[in-house]
């Protein structure tokens, strides 16, 4: 049976973070191009094409004839993942296994989700709360600059009843 899976190396932080080489890459790993013209570019993988073993990346296109921009798509053995995409359970699992196999410490898996936890937002709404809006501010100046001008325009209007 042939397997589909596309193998794609980790840069030197994630495997000594999980303690592997490669992992098969999935829609939504972050990958930089490390041979090639366009080496040094990178970004989300938007699309992987298994027969031909070529990936497509955000951001990285080509000009057709007609002026239209298209998808360009890189061959496997010139990407490095540099953040892989676990928010699929399966995929936490397998490197769990595979780790488990190497008889290596479990891998410490970071979620975006608890990135984003409720207790930050609240700290930022705090912080916010403490620094004066710029609005008030551009108020106050403008009620000072309106009160000079009416002043002016009072004294203007005395001058002229007299």
């Amino acid at each position: 049976m042939m397997n589909n899976k596309i193998n794609i190396s980790l840069n030197k932080e994630l495997r000594k973070k999980y303690g592997i080489r490669n992992f098969p890459v999935v829609k939504g790993d972050v990958v930089t191009i490390n041979s090639g013209s366009r080496k040094g570019e990178g970004g989300k993988v938007i699309g992987v094409n298994h027969k031909n073993k070529k990936i497509s990346i955000e951001g990285i296109t080509i000009a057709k004839a007609d002026g239209k921009q298209v998808e360009y798509y890189v061959d496997h053995s010139n990407l490095v993942i540099t953040k892989l995409d676990l928010s699929r359970p399966g995929r936490e699992n397998k490197l769990r296994e595979i780790t488990a196999r190497k008889n290596l410490p479990p891998p410490v898996v970071e979620r975006e989700e608890d990135q984003g936890s409720v207790g930050e937002y609240i700290e930022e709404s705090i912080e916010n709360q403490d620094e004066p809006e710029e609005t008030t501010e551009n108020s106050d100046e403008e009620k000072i600059e309106n009160s000079s001008e009416n002043n002016s325009n009072d004294e203007k209007g005395d001058d002229i009843e007299d």
